[in-house]
């Protein structure tokens, strides 16, 4: 995916904000070709580092039991992106329960951010969504941000507008 491109609507026509952004269209688009154009709600960086910052006073505010669970911020963002279901699944059927629980015990630390369940003879494999600009608009962000830091709260006990505030 490439980077998005801001434009201002004349009336007539779209244009680059600026030369810089006319450059990059002049790098990426042959004139007189037809485009396609889409609308993108690109989020602001001020709600970005809202989020992170909160996230990581959360992680901060955890139990010391849940410690080990969640080594880093970024472990616990990224389960709860899955927990709230900003996640890709992709299961594996085996033959037997046992085979299951073997191949799980493989996969497992190829990525410490997954997450390996097995039920019966099926390992289910999560991976969390990545949130960086170009994978969420700002309204799909915006719903994973508030899933998030409601869900992290819950688990330290928090009212999530107490976390929005201390932010």
């Amino acid at each position: 995916m490439t980077q998005p491109l801001p434009f201002i609507w004349t009336g007539e026509a779209f244009q680059p904000v600026n030369r810089h952004w006319a450059r990059k269209c002049d790098e990426r688009f042959i004139v007189g070709e037809t485009y396609t154009l889409d609308e993108v709600y690109v989020r602001s960086s001020a709600t970005h580092a809202h989020y992170f910052a909160t996230l990581h006073d959360l992680w901060q505010s955890l139990p010391e039991h849940l410690s080990e669970q969640f080594p880093t911020e970024e472990h616990l963002r990224k389960y709860a992106l899955i927990r709230t279901g900003f996640h890709t699944m992709t299961q594996h059927a085996c033959k037997s329960a046992a085979e299951a629980g073997r191949l799980a015990a493989a996969i497992r630390p190829y990525d410490t951010y997954q997450l390996v369940t097995v039920k019966d003879s099926i390992v289910t494999v999560y991976h969390a969504m990545s949130q960086d600009y170009r994978s969420m608009d700002k309204k799909k962000f915006q719903d994973s941000k508030e899933k998030v830091l409601d869900w992290c709260s819950a688990l330290i006990g928090a009212e999530p507008e107490e976390q929005g505030r201390a932010a």
